[in-house]
């Protein structure tokens, strides 16, 4: 049966499957944080021509406005002919441009460069193969003896050295000749940043011969259709190769959705990218590159390789130069992968003397502690509350979410992303919010929302925004919006925060503790990650995401793994870093930790914990 996928796209979906099956199948992006089980309620889809009747699946996460207006969960739908739908699409994620666009290098030596070569026409006196003839002129004008390439390359010789009277470009490194072109192009040399995250994907389009960052674009993870963490995509492709190609593909497809973006946004050619870097959690790294990651959830979590790889852009399938250089960051152990290597790169003021944690926060939090005497790394599973899922209203920072909250007696203002009518929350606006209701006395330090009548001094205009339902109390921060539906913060909402935010302080607690340290001892606390740049420290500390410590200690860097993956790409010398770094670091694991799961319970509380 035939489906159309406004504005113009038709698909097929088959009598067996969902329409959220019929989508994934067709690489359609559709949030599915719960990957199918009907339990997030967060892909939504606007139905028109035959609309079916909503299911008890419907009913329980759409209101009447939404199901009179067509929406309707994609896991729940049976397709059918003639169906019409209109699919929530995601905006690209242009904050992190924002922080990398006009970055400039301190240090340029990418170890690629071009070469260009004026060889002598053959003769019967001088009757050298073509790349003979190639490899003696490069030799001879370098003083290197570079000689080692691909058969592909080899192969072009005949063409390229004649297409321009004998005059032809080289590019090497100081082991190996990578392309071939006829004429002068030393003018161009570029290479790709990219930051494999579990939510998003970015890339980064960098010259090489300037050193400088010329766009970065970004989208959400095309994995996210086959779940929202790390956890539950190891689950997926656990169950069938089948499935782990589906993976891979999906990751590798976002990739070259960037590249092609990138190319048409800057003119770049694509294949004049000839060197690339790649950061991404351990399970991400695995994934992209077709690893076994069956073994990465269960005890005593083993990866299949940390240490530092290479390969050629055609091994990977990426739509660069087929023998562009590809190195990919080392990991550090399960889950603490080459994007922890990054930010340390990208953070450089972690290594600084003195005690020093960087954060890494997102869907898997990363913590790496260094101090005068040792380097230790640990991962927390904070979830996916700080990128907006499973948060009834949430969403990822796009436009018109709501981004900053602030309670007075006149009600709530909230600062929405675009300046336009908010749609949802984000991270930021999450934390603000429940920082504010907390200030205010909405909710107490358990997390739990009041009563309004039980709640002294609370200003009516706020008691007002605070209603019951059959799962407990939610706030209400904007009414009546999107199809009627009021943005909210939710009880469950809260306690999925605290969760988040639990599992992140622990880990702070418990790496410090086991380093000898006290957290009062740390120098500075690092919060790296897009998300974190728009953290006020105050907020972060009055609910104790971060134990207690004087807040002009804490310092946001922005999207350091990124940054970390450019400064790798302008500069061999900090690949070489890296795999130093990845020797010495130790890694920690918090599975089955007692002094974690003891700091755990104690850091759920929305307060400053000492």
């Amino acid at each position: 049966m035939e489906i159309k996928v406004l504005p113009d796209l038709t698909i097929t979906a088959d009598s067996d499957e969902t329409l959220m099956d019929a989508l994934v199948r067709h690489r359609l992006s559709v949030q599915n944080v719960c990957n199918g089980k009907g339990t997030c309620g967060k892909c939504k889809v606007r139905i028109s021509g035959r609309v079916p009747q909503p299911t008890e699946r419907d009913r329980k996460h759409l209101n009447e406005t939404e199901l009179a207006a067509g929406i309707r969960l994609a896991c729940a739908v049976i397709p059918e002919n003639g169906m019409i739908i209109e699919l929530d699409v995601v905006d690209k994620l242009d904050r992190k441009e924002a922080a990398l666009l006009g970055m400039k290098a301190a240090t340029l030596d990418p170890g690629v460069k071009k070469v260009f070569l004026t060889l002598s026409k053959p003769t019967l006196a001088d009757e050298r193969g073509d790349w003979d003839r190639t490899v003696d002129e490069l030799i001879n004008v370098t003083g290197k003896n570079i000689v080692a390439s691909s058969l592909n390359v080899i192969g072009k010789a005949p063409e390229v050295i004649r297409a321009d009277n004998y005059t032809l470009t080289a590019t090497v490194t100081d082991r190996e000749i990578l392309d071939i072109e006829a004429g002068d192009t030393r003018s161009t040399l570029f290479g790709a940043a990219v930051d494999i995250g579990t939510t998003s994907v970015a890339v980064a389009l960098v010259d090489l011969l300037q050193g400088t960052v010329l766009k970065v674009v970004s989208t959400e993870n095309e994995q996210t259709a086959y779940g929202a963490d790390v956890i539950s995509r190891i689950s997926f492709a656990s169950e069938s190769r089948q499935n782990a190609v589906l993976l891979q593909n999906a990751i590798r497809r976002t990739i070259n959705r960037l590249l092609n973006e990138l190319n048409l946004k800057t003119n770049v050619n694509l294949k004049d990218i000839i060197k690339m870097t790649i950061v991404g959690n351990t399970t991400m790294h695995h994934l992209f590159t077709g690893l076994d990651v069956s073994h990465l959830a269960v005890a005593p979590f083993v990866s299949v390789c940390n240490r530092p790889l290479q390969f050629s852009a055609h091994e990977l399938s990426l739509d660069v130069n087929p023998q562009a250089k590809v190195f990919l960051l080392p990991n550090i152990g399960s889950f603490v992968g080459g994007d922890t290597l990054g930010a340390v790169l990208g953070a450089p003021e972690v290594l600084e003397p003195g005690n020093h944690l960087l954060i890494d926060l997102g869907t898997n939090c990363e913590l790496f502690l260094k101090t005068n005497d040792t380097m230790v790394a640990c991962s927390t599973a904070a979830g996916p509350a700080f990128e907006g899922a499973g948060i009834t209203n949430g969403m990822r920072a796009r436009k018109g979410a709501i981004e900053s909250i602030t309670l007075s007696e006149q009600g709530v203002s909230c600062r929405v992303i675009g300046g336009q009518t908010p749609i949802g929350i984000c991270g930021s606006g999450l934390i603000e919010g429940i920082d504010e209701m907390r200030r205010t006395g909405v909710i107490n330090a358990q997390g739990r929302i009041g009563d309004p009548e039980a709640i002294s001094n609370l200003p009516i205009e706020l008691q007002r925004r605070i209603r019951g339902t059959e799962k407990g109390n939610e706030f209400v921060l904007a009414y009546g919006l999107d199809q009627g539906r009021d943005i909210t913060i939710t009880q469950k909402d809260i306690a999925a925060f605290q969760y988040a935010k639990g599992a992140v302080c622990a880990g702070i607690k418990t790496l410090v503790e086991m380093a000898g340290l006290a957290v009062s001892d740390l120098d500075s606390v690092i919060l790296a990650g897009t998300f974190a740049t728009y953290l006020k420290a105050e907020n972060i500390l009055n609910i104790g995401l971060v134990p207690n410590i004087p807040p002009e200690r804490i310092k946001a860097v922005g999207n350091a793994a990124h940054m970390g993956a450019i400064r790798a790409l302008l500069d061999d010398r900090e690949l070489a870093f890296a795999e130093e770094l990845y020797r010495k670091i130790r890694h920690i694991e918090l599975g089955g930790s007692v002094t974690f799961s003891d700091y755990f319970t104690d850091s759920m509380y929305l307060e400053r914990l000492d």
